[in-house]
């Protein structure tokens, strides 16, 4: 427990992370405040040379979204160092949609941390990060969750990016594991006491004029995706999916997707509107 005290400012980087890894956040509106600034601004201070991608997502009506969005350029995006890249959407996109604006946006390549924005971090994550064998990993969830997990430039090679086609947010991490189970890339697991997830139950989400809600945050539109995608099977005939504990095989031929290509011209600065006229 003593450890976990010690201010960040005593724990000083031995190692030089900035060619090992990327980190990637996914946020919305609601969780700016209370969430993503906290965690923001100890991502910065815990890993200083380290690219970070912050992909924020539409919410609410036009006029909200612009004034949240103004307001996130104002604190966030003036201040940030030139190695912080932010990709600002308008409108509402699955996150499957910011997951891959994150995988494509500068630099590349190297693996990739993806992390939920309702979490909190501890100085020691630095230390654990320095102990992880970056230039190994595949696919490796963190603490048993895709709320936080590395996947690798290797993995996407093999798998594809995730699939676009996922309006909401749920059922797309089931998705990718019995595409990654096809091909043969094993998903790790790796233990870390210094990301504590806060499994925040919103009032509101980008997706709800999208569809219903599914186990109380997920939407019906991935559900309904991902059934049109998969079908339940006998255990020799598919992947196994730990979420619905069952079995899956694809219902047609499975597609590799590639990552949206983002034409360096696109970035304002290290900015990115994906869903505004270049």
């Amino acid at each position: 427990m003593l450890r976990r005290r010690i201010p960040s400012s005593l724990i000083p980087p031995r190692l030089d992370l900035s060619k090992a890894l990327a980190i990637g956040v996914t946020t919305y509106s609601e969780r700016y405040e209370s969430f993503f600034k906290p965690l923001y601004q100890s991502l910065s201070r815990i890993f200083p040379e380290v690219p970070l991608t912050i992909a924020v997502n539409g919410h609410g009506s036009a006029e909200s979204q612009s004034r949240y969005l103004q307001r996130f350029e104002r604190e966030i995006c003036q201040s940030a160092p030139a190695h912080h890249h932010f990709v600002l959407h308008d409108q509402a996109h699955g996150l499957t949609t910011l997951w891959n604006a994150m995988l494509a946006a500068p630099p590349q390549p190297r693996p990739l941390l993806i992390l939920n924005d309702d979490l909190r971090v501890h100085a020691w994550l630095r230390r654990w990060a320095e102990a992880f064998p970056w230039s190994r990993v595949e696919l490796e969830l963190i603490n048993s969750s895709w709320s936080h997990f590395v996947i690798a430039p290797s993995t996407l090679d093999r798998v594809g990016a995730f699939d676009p086609g996922f309006p909401g947010i749920g059922f797309e991490d089931m998705d990718y594991t019995a595409r990654a189970g096809l091909v043969g890339v094993p998903i790790g697991n790796h233990l870390c006491g210094y990301l504590r997830h806060q499994d925040h139950k919103p009032q509101t989400t980008s997706f709800d004029q999208i569809s219903g809600r599914v186990w109380g945050k997920y939407t019906s539109a991935n559900q309904s995706h991902f059934a049109d995608q998969w079908q339940e099977c006998p255990p020799d005939q598919g992947v196994f999916i730990k979420q619905i504990q069952t079995h899956v095989r694809a219902r047609r031929p499975v597609t590799c997707f590639a990552l949206p290509l983002i034409p360096a011209g696109a970035w304002r600065g290290s900015v990115l509107y994906p869903d505004r006229p270049t």
